[in-house]
């Protein structure tokens, strides 16, 4: 009968867990179906600013003085797009997983950053239009980032929640297993 407090923690705890997650869902939580939405207007977001990217030409700009060092931004800006779109897919997949939340924020955040310097070096070295679509692109993501950064911390919470119902549950468990008298 060691089994019985096992089972009780499966058919029991587990579902009280899931129950807490619907309670915090109902209290501001974004919904799964949002984090899918917003994990594909990233991916939409990431093809416009890579094709906007095709017209910077930062290696011409070094004839004009330019530092290389926008060379090798521009070169890191593009494998972080790509790595934003893989992180992205996988949102889009398991939109509940945090480690893949934080992964997505923070590539978009480093993303963000690197298109207001890149930037400046288009408008300074190539063309105010150019650099004007990269502003805009740039301030898209303000939303994204804010929404990631929100639904974030309520995912790290829910966690914690869950977390603790659990332990407090095997503690209990655990508890009544070792004052249980023997036969």
């Amino acid at each position: 009968m060691q089994w019985a407090p096992a089972i009780f923690l499966l058919i029991f705890a587990f579902p009280a867990a899931a129950q807490e997650q619907q309670s915090q869902a109902d209290e501001g939580m974004l919904p799964t179906w949002e984090v899918v939405e917003i994990a594909e207007e990233l991916k939409a977001h990431v093809n416009g600013v890579q094709q906007i990217l095709e017209q910077v030409r930062p290696k011409e700009w070094l004839q004009d003085g330019a530092p290389q060092a926008y060379v090798d931004q521009y070169e890191n800006l593009q494998q972080d797009l790509a790595y934003l779109g893989q992180s992205a897919d996988a949102l889009a997949v398991k939109p509940d997983k945090l480690t893949i939340v934080i992964d997505t924020f923070l590539w978009l955040d480093r993303l963000h950053s690197m298109l207001g310097s890149m930037t400046t070096g288009v408008r300074k070295y190539q063309s105010d239009p150019i650099a004007d679509l990269l502003d805009s692109a740039g301030s898209r993501n303000n939303g994204a980032i804010e929404q990631l950064k929100g639904y974030m911390r309520q995912l790290a919470s829910s966690t914690e929640d869950q977390m603790s119902i659990a332990h407090e549950e095997a503690q209990r468990c655990r508890s009544e297993i070792v004052n249980k008298p023997r036969p």
